[in-house]
């Protein structure tokens, strides 16, 4: 495995996904180009590109550069950048949909973001500023995911007292009491989701990797979406989230897991990182009602979505063991077939680079 430490600024990196094609990298003299988000910015602060300069070691040529975006809406209204994946030219970016860890849920954090890759390449060739379109889905994606989950044909972990309470009744009386746009897209049978993870399907589907909540049995969910674009042109539409997936050997019901990141070359192949269901020794409510969650350690696994079907389980190969590591926030394979992971320390964003012959 090898370490290199980047320094940005706020530092709490989450998630990678490659960008930019062969001829683009070649302009720059780069190998390998990655994006970062970073959870404690709004959307249009959020963005960094994680770049490798062509003809040296993996070990060295690292660069760490921030994008500034202007957003075509929705100024400094997002918050918690959590994933990112890239589709025809675009990277898209998805805040968590979740709230702070004492709750309640925020809006603030229910969003998706897409940027193309030449205004990316543009502002880190001339300084300028990347052109962001921010959707603010006023809990849209969280009324889609809770549909699904309810029709899928798993039972999904229950959710404690004090997480109840905290996220879903408090979110429920803030709508009312404010009269939010969004009240009524909270109910009291609903779960708070967590995303943390997100990929394209070879179709352009779009996979949701959920930290939270996990089956009964303690794996991890996933959840489709449809259409990615109506989440821009409706996006005070309830979207269309219509199969579940799980993984039957990853996580037990003693130390459960979600999922971290994900990524694929398009191929419906995913390599993800799985792990605890939140932070230890930060008051999280998710571990006050569920000690358990924060037991497992991060894992890579791959496994394949099959062409067909509308959810169910499905089985995955063990690629990595992080050992005492847990915060492994993204992962992405080059064209080498090397694992690169961004893991979110104090202080820096550390890549680590995993060589798989």
């Amino acid at each position: 495995m090898i370490e290199t430490d980047l320094h940005l600024e706020p530092n709490e990196a989450s998630d990678l996904c490659r960008v930019f094609d062969d001829a683009a990298r070649a302009r720059h003299g780069w190998d390998r180009a990655f994006v970062t988000v970073l959870d404690e910015a709004s959307a249009e602060d959020s963005l960094a590109l994680l770049l490798h300069a062509d003809g040296t070691g993996l070990d060295e040529g690292w660069e760490a550069r921030r994008i500034r975006a202007d957003p075509t809406s929705g100024a400094q209204r997002t918050e918690d950048a959590e994933a990112c994946a890239r589709l025809d030219g675009f990277v898209y970016v998805l805040g968590s949909q979740f709230g702070k860890k004492a709750g309640p849920l925020s809006a603030r954090r229910s969003w998706i973001a897409r940027v193309s890759e030449d205004s990316l390449e543009r502002a880190t060739a001339d300084g300028e500023r990347a052109e962001l379109e921010i959707a603010r889905l006023r809990f849209g994606l969280h009324r889609a995911v809770n549909d699904a989950l309810a029709a899928a044909p798993v039972e999904i972990l229950g959710l404690g007292a004090g997480a109840r309470n905290a996220y879903v009744e408090a979110t429920i009386a803030r709508g009312e009491e404010k009269s939010k746009r969004w009240a009524g897209r909270i109910r009291p049978e609903d779960h708070p989701i967590n995303v943390e993870a997100a990929e394209f399907r070879a179709d352009g589907r779009l996979v949701l990797g959920l930290r939270y909540p996990v089956t009964n049995d303690g794996h991890p969910l996933l959840v489709e979406v449809a259409d990615v674009d109506a989440l821009f042109t409706a996006p005070d539409s309830v979207p269309s989230c219509d199969a579940v997936w799980w993984l039957e050997d990853a996580g037990d019901a003693d130390a459960p897991v979600g999922f971290r990141a994900l990524d694929s070359a398009g191929d419906d192949v995913l390599n993800a990182v799985v792990g605890d269901l939140d932070a230890t020794n930060k008051s999280a409510t998710v571990l006050e009602d569920h000690p358990q969650g924060g037991r497992a350690a991060s894992e890579h696994r791959r496994f394949r979505l099959p062409a067909t079907g509308a959810g169910g389980p499905l089985g995955s190969e063990l690629i990595h063991h992080f050992g005492d590591v847990r915060r492994v926030e993204g992962v992405a394979m080059d064209h080498a077939g090397h694992a690169h992971y961004v893991i979110d320390e104090e202080g820096h964003v550390a890549l680590r680079t995993l060589v798989i012959d």
